[in-house]
């Protein structure tokens, strides 16, 4: 494609090539362009380069999402506007690139078809997010109302979100965490307490469930919804999610990818008929093994 010569500014390429297509990540865009899958006026250029009106560029052909049948969700609740899942421990909520598989969009596309036009392209349907190692539940919208109704309420605070997590040590029976959090500059896959007034203000409270040994269940209320929260507020209360190896959480030996936290309780109002919707999942097997209490 040309640049139009009524471009307003001149655009890095990774930032061109982001608002050209539209859902991809950074990370895709970034190797792409690396590979030499994205060239300016026929050569290979660099992420940084600046595209300017009159050049040419040419962008590789990015497929759909590919629907999954064959994969298993429990659906914990659908109507005409909004579904919910839950998502196992380990398995993406979305995708980073349209050629991964295993997603768990891919299971919603393929059960509601209709997802495809609604939201990013690369996680349609959804209004929230979930990390690939948490696992429970996962909203997503089946219309755009619905979707731009239910993000606002989730961006805005209007969603009550419970979960449990069994971490290492004993924790306090009660404590409240508020913490201002922001991208750690040295690995961009964590995030940090954040310096001074920088970042985003992330409030989480806990309670004590029970105890067993040297780990401890606990139900954490998120007031906030900063990545990784949950995670990075329990690592500075001294107490990590068990497997939760990027913030200091011990190995015990779950599958690939999981850690020991669960999305177990949603409470909103429906987008459409404005009564409050409440959803619960359980403790999940393989977390429930990491105790030796009966729960």
């Amino acid at each position: 494609m040309v640049v139009p010569d009524d471009a307003a500014a001149a655009l890095r390429l990774e930032d061109f090539v982001r608002a050209n297509v539209p859902g991809l990540s950074r990370r895709l865009a970034r190797a792409a362009i690396a590979a030499g899958d994205v060239r300016v006026n026929g050569a290979r250029a660099a992420k940084g380069t600046l595209v300017a009106p009159g050049d040419e560029v040419t962008l590789p052909e990015w497929h759909a999402l590919v629907p999954e049948p064959e994969l298993a969700l429990a659906v914990v609740h659908e109507d005409g506007d909004l579904v919910a899942v839950d998502k196992p421990g380990g398995m993406p909520g979305h995708a980073l690139d349209p050629r991964e598989r295993g997603t768990a969009v891919a299971f919603l596309l393929a059960r509601w078809p209709e997802m495809a036009e609604v939201g990013d392209p690369l996680a349609p349907g959804l209004v929230h997010r979930l990390d690939t190692g948490t696992s429970g539940l996962l909203v997503a919208a089946r219309t755009p109302d619905a979707h731009a109704a239910l993000r606002t309420a989730f961006s805005g605070g209007a969603v009550e979100k419970r979960y449990m997590a069994v971490v290492a040590g004993i924790p306090p029976r009660h404590a409240r965490v508020s913490l201002a959090l922001a991208r750690d500059r040295r690995d961009r896959r964590r995030m940090r307490a954040a310096a001074g007034a920088r970042g985003w203000q992330a409030v989480t409270e806990f309670e004590l469930l029970s105890s067993a040994g040297d780990r401890a269940l606990v139900a954490a209320t998120m007031h906030t919804g900063v990545t990784h929260q949950i995670r990075v507020h329990l690592a500075e209360l001294g107490h990590p999610v068990l497997g939760d190896a990027l913030y200091g959480g011990p190995d015990v030996g779950l599958r690939s990818r999981r850690h020991a936290l669960h999305a177990t309780g949603l409470r909103f109002r429906h987008p459409s008929a404005g009564d409050v919707v409440e959803l619960s999942s359980p403790l999940p097997a393989d977390l429930r093994a990491l105790l030796v209490c009966q729960l």
